[in-house]
């Protein structure tokens, strides 16, 4: 079977949209030692950045919608400020976690999660690679833009300045140490910049953002053609 590489959605795992790969970082003044308990691991990191009033700030700003659509471009950018390469395309939200990442530019390519399952498409080589959604995104901060579990936000620190709020992963197994979104005067989330291990940057800018419309059940539904490739790597995979 011929692959190229997976294009993972920065939204669910953490990775870079074009697969880039590099050294991790054996140490960051926010990594976490991974010996920590976990109640170590928050009271050392929250007493250094955020605070539950900026955390309920934020927390209260993402409930305003139950649905979000826009259009994106994104940028990569490694540890030594180089552009690595862009992309443009369109983001689907639902709540509760729910995704579709389409990307038309520079190559197309479209990532949904179901609530359950993510289906990463290739339709260039008429292939599809299925996954568990939960172990992708069980550390990961980024979920909370389509996720209000208590134990979510007990897993990142939250410090705003105006109308931007960084957030920091209290885990040392997150795939993202450190989140930066950034709300336009209507309360719209224009920019979001994400550091992986790698310290490399994924920067997304939105426009034509649209809240609590212009989404449906039906948008986070796949179904391959016949011909396709469907690789199925979910611990217990079902018929499509």
């Amino acid at each position: 079977m011929i692959k190229r590489p997976i294009i993972y959605s920065l939204f669910l795992l953490g990775s870079l949209s074009f697969s880039v790969s590099s050294q991790v970082s054996d140490s960051s003044d926010t990594q976490v030692n991974s010996a920590q308990t976990p109640s170590e691991t928050n009271s050392n990191v929250q007493s250094k950045i955020g605070s539950e009033e900026d955390k309920a700030s934020l927390r209260a700003l993402l409930s305003q919608f139950t649905t979000l659509k826009g259009a994106f471009k994104q940028t990569i950018i490694d540890m030594q400020g180089e552009e690595l390469q862009t992309a443009s395309g369109e983001l689907l939200l639902q709540k509760p976690q729910k995704l579709r990442w389409s990307v038309s530019s520079p190559d197309e390519s479209l990532l949904i999660a179901d609530g359950t399952s993510v289906y990463n498409v290739d339709p260039f080589l008429e292939q599809v690679t299925i996954l568990d959604q939960a172990p992708l995104t069980q550390s990961n901060p980024l979920m909370l833009l389509i996720s209000d579990q208590q134990s979510q936000w007990d897993q990142v620190a939250v410090q705003q300045e105006q109308s931007t709020y960084t957030i920091m992963s209290l885990r040392s197994d997150s795939p993202i140490n450190k989140l930066i979104l950034r709300f336009n005067v209507n309360n719209e989330l224009a920019t979001m910049v994400s550091y992986d291990r790698q310290q490399q940057q994924n920067l997304l800018d939105f426009s034509n953002v649209m809240l609590n419309t212009g989404v449906s059940a039906q948008d986070f539904i796949f179904t391959a053609n016949a011909s396709w490739v469907v690789d199925d790597q979910r611990e217990s995979p079902t018929k499509e």
